[in-house]
């Protein structure tokens, strides 16, 4: 269909890590925002290992490919900017990147 630009998985440590990884892969910004749900820490931090986020520039027709495959799928940001941002969280970029890069040699060194 070439509806997706880019897709992530949620099971290592839930769709805010990859919305972060794969903003910092991209090297683009992305304001969140999420569905009416009663849970927002289940959606951003759940491991789950059947849940993707998809990239597109057609939100319409990959909501209507995956409704008419019987998978659930919402909107849930746009990308843009220079930071990931949403309800009670605001990380530029170039933080994300710095963080990143220092766990993984902090940890190397160790």
């Amino acid at each position: 269909m070439g509806l997706a630009t880019a897709v992530h998985d949620c099971s290592d440590g839930g769709a805010l890590v990859a919305i972060a990884e794969m903003a910092l892969a991209g090297g683009v910004g992305i304001e969140v925002t999420l569905p009416d749900v009663v849970n927002p820490a289940a959606v951003l931090f759940g491991e789950d290992q059947a849940r993707y986020l998809v990239a597109t520039g057609d939100e319409g027709g990959v909501v209507a490919a995956a409704k008419a495959a019987g998978v659930f799928a919402a909107v849930i940001g746009n990308i843009g900017g220079n930071a990931v941002r949403g309800p009670g969280f605001d990380a530029p970029l170039a933080d994300l990147r710095a963080a990143n890069e220092r766990f993984f040699r902090e940890w190397m060194e160790a």
